[in-house]
């Protein structure tokens, strides 16, 4: 459902409750805030922000809306109904553009100024976190999309050693590891993680150069070119590694196989890495991390804070952005969440080999690729993952049918 279909069916339940808006709570610096984080993982990162918004005399009221999709459509809710969180979760996209055209979210313009943001947060953020000059959104991570973690022990008893990427070296690990009777690789098993999959093969294999022709260009050549094939044969190879109980399987449960031992590698983003924290694993020992060819797809998520009309809410909101914002909570949420703060200029030294080695990356703009739904719109990137998720479970589809129609979406979208 699109951004403006869900503002559409907003409206008119808002037109229903006239006159029968909710009363905000008189008690000073309350805030709701509403986001989709609900793993172990991801909820041992919020209550770093949550901690530091208590102990500054605010009270945090979480409120846990399972799925990004039905959490961002609570908020747009809420908020044209008249009766706004104090902030709410969304990722960095384009989702959130209608609410700043109908004026119904805070400039944070004033705080990105004192705060310095556009000189330590990465362009393509600042670019998604603004809009005519200023900004509306707080960037508070940078996730890693392409990140592949593995088990070290499995892949120990196995013979194998260590890839570097999606090539033959992977291939080589994958077989010996199936050969050992373990699962040499388990997905999340739904469109989205299919998809995310993919564009870790396609980042793997092509580099930043194909990704930027194809989705920042929408390079003819390079969509269809010998680069692109064999991205989509690399990926339909991979299938034959991927066991049967992988459609519906959700992204924490497929990292829990690889915590558990019972599987060798898994393509997941940098969230993963809470579940290996939570589960008491250690980078570099227990398990391991790489991204292919060292590049780093980044996303990650921003807060948005609705305009209010409280002035006690406007205080807590206040203190909310101000806790959010500062460099020692962004360090603490993202040494949990398993990300690296959206400025670069938080130390994360003394966390871990993994949050190290994406800094290390962030600081070389040629080894950033923004992810694809910061740089297509929302239609055409659904599309891409519609054709993704068929080609991955339809092994009938040619690779010549797979890149043609992955050609046509991006050409004509």
């Amino acid at each position: 459902m699109t951004i403006q279909r869900l503002l559409r069916t907003a409206t008119l339940v808002a037109v229903g409750m006239v006159g029968c808006a909710s009363v905000v709570s008189a008690e000073p610096l309350k805030a709701e805030v509403i986001h989709w984080w609900t793993s172990a993982g991801e909820t041992r990162a919020l209550k770093q922000f949550a901690n530091a918004f208590n102990a500054a005399g605010g009270e945090w009221l979480d409120n846990a809306v399972a799925g990004g999709l039905a959490a961002r459509q609570a908020t747009i809710s809420r908020i044209v109904a008249g009766d706004p969180p104090a902030a709410a979760q969304f990722n960095t996209s384009r989702d959130f553009e209608e609410l700043i055209e109908r004026g119904l979210l805070r400039s944070l313009e004033l705080e990105a100024q004192a705060g310095n943001w556009r000189d330590v947060i990465p362009e393509s953020l600042v670019r998604l976190s603004s809009r005519d000059g200023k900004f509306y959104a707080l960037p508070v991570n940078i996730h890693g999309r392409n990140w592949v973690w593995y088990n070290t022990q499995v892949l120990e008893e196995a013979g194998a050693t260590v890839p570097t990427g999606w090539g033959d070296d992977m291939f080589e690990a994958l077989d010996k590891v199936k050969a050992s009777g373990k699962l040499p690789l388990v997905i999340g098993g739904n469109p989205g993680y299919e998809t995310l999959f993919f564009h870790s093969v396609m980042l793997g294999v092509g580099g930043v150069d194909l990704w930027m022709n194809a989705y920042g260009e929408r390079n003819k050549g390079a969509l269809t070119g010998p680069a692109m094939r064999e991205v989509f044969e690399t990926y339909g190879r991979l299938r034959a590694y991927v066991d049967e109980g992988s459609p519906g399987r959700p992204w924490n449960i497929a990292i829990n196989l690889v915590i558990t031992g019972k599987a060798a590698f898994a393509p997941v983003g940098d969230w993963a890495k809470g579940e290996f924290a939570a589960a008491g694993m250690t980078a570099g020992k227990e398990y391991g991390c790489f991204m292919p060819g060292g590049i780093m797809a980044i996303g990650g998520d921003v807060f948005i804070f609705p305009v209010l009309d409280d002035t006690e809410q406007e205080k807590a909101q206040d203190l909310l952005i101000q806790t959010i914002a500062d460099k020692k909570a962004l360090r603490e949420f993202n040494r949990y969440k398993g990300s690296v703060p959206a400025r670069v200029d938080v130390d994360m030294g003394g966390t871990d080999i993994c949050a190290e080695a994406a800094m290390a990356a962030l600081q070389k703009k040629e080894m950033r690729a923004p992810r694809s739904s910061m740089l297509l719109p929302a239609d055409t990137d659904g599309e891409i993952r519609d054709l993704i998720s068929e080609y991955w479970n339809d092994p009938s589809m040619t690779v010549d049918e797979a890149v043609e129609r992955h050609a046509e979406i991006l050409l004509d979208g």
